[in-house]
């Protein structure tokens, strides 16, 4: 008794992605099967939507872009929006965002585009976000990387402002707590806080310096307070932190010094 066949559609795609088509590169008239795959062989960059040709997987047949082969009838990709000249065969919950102009993953109903952001975030943050507009149109402040067309997620902390979610670890795995655009803390710092107060505590400044005041402006809740001047931290009367950078240091006769070292450590006259 004869096998049955066992024919399937071809296995074509590459490490990025699973799809049954290449694309003909309009900048150079190569064929690579995506974006990624060019840029990391040319010293150009492809823009997939200047993309007019693909050559079928199956039989090679050129063509302008479309969904299926017009040789042999063959999808190209289970997902296919032919507005970004995107197929894939792995489904990642993928849907086309018009206010982004590209697509994404992680599925429609689970995002909302905000208009000023002009961006797609988690539902969870329509009615409690920081609005910064057109903040994801910005490199990552840490790798210098695009964000808005980044395949790596991206780590959105309470200041609003973007990096990548792998550049966000590595500050962190580096001892670096704040935002690299704005200063402020990137994480609850409530017992870094505590330690602080304990070790003031426990380090009472020099008797001549005991009385010093400083005016600082705290970089979480942007306000302006004048504090007791202690060498080991400044804390903000508002908020607590002690994420804070001094403005100027005042002496008990009055006398104010610059926000250097130097203008606590003059002598007396």
């Amino acid at each position: 008794m004869a096998e049955a066949s066992t024919k399937s559609e071809p296995e074509i795609g590459c490490k990025h992605y699973k799809r049954k088509t290449k694309f003909v590169t309009p900048c150079c008239k190569k064929i690579y099967t995506c974006r990624f795959c060019h840029d990391e062989n040319e010293n150009h960059s492809l823009n997939r939507k200047d993309v007019t040709e693909l050559v079928c997987g199956n039989c090679n047949k050129r063509q302008k872009v479309q969904a299926e082969c017009e040789n042999c009838f063959l999808r190209f990709g289970k997902y296919t929006c032919l507005q970004c000249k995107l197929f894939d065969d792995e489904d990642k919950n993928q849907y086309h965002c018009d206010g982004c102009g590209i697509c994404r993953i992680g599925g429609r109903d689970k995002f909302f585009h905000c208009p000023k952001c002009n961006m797609c975030l988690p539902i969870k943050l329509q009615n409690g976000h920081k609005c910064i507009e057109n903040v994801s149109r910005a490199n990552c402040p840490v790798c210098l990387e695009d964000i808005h067309t980044s395949r790596i997620p991206c780590h959105i902390p309470d200041c609003g402002h973007l990096l990548h979610r792998t550049c966000f670890e590595d500050l962190l795995q580096s001892g670096l707590y704040t935002c690299p655009s704005c200063q402020t803390s990137l994480i609850d710092m409530a017992l870094v806080w505590e330690h602080y107060d304990n070790e003031i505590q426990m380090t009472p400044m020099p008797q001549e310096y005991k009385d010093y005041e400083a005016e600082i402006l705290c970089k979480d809740c942007q306000k302006y307070s004048l504090v007791p001047y202690h060498v080991i931290g400044l804390k903000c009367s508002s908020c607590g932190s002690y994420n804070t950078t001094r403005i100027k240091t005042i002496r008990p006769d009055g006398v104010q010094g610059g926000s250097n070292d130097e203008a606590v450590q003059e002598d007396d006259e």
